[in-house]
């Protein structure tokens, strides 16, 4: 559903990074529309600014490597 904004947040990832790491950023399609010092305030303007539109919200921070979580599926005892 968001596919367009997180493309959007991976391709300007290395400029946030540079201009404002630690905030949330608000991205809106092909558009970085803002950042914002918190993700409720992010949130907020994107609900004033887009409506019910989709709009994504990210924080601005170096990714961490994916972690792959195995789940064993157990038989419970009779």
């Amino acid at each position: 559903m968001l596919e367009q904004e997180l493309k959007t947040f991976e391709r300007e990832l290395p400029r946030l990074l540079e201009t404002a790491r630690g905030r949330y950023v608000l991205i809106r399609g092909e558009t970085v529309d803002s950042t914002w010092p918190s993700a409720d305030e992010a949130y907020t303007a994107g609900c004033e600014r887009f409506g019910v539109e989709p709009f994504l919200v990210m924080p601005v921070k170096e990714s961490e490597p994916a972690v792959p979580v195995l789940q064993e599926l157990r038989r419970a005892d009779p």
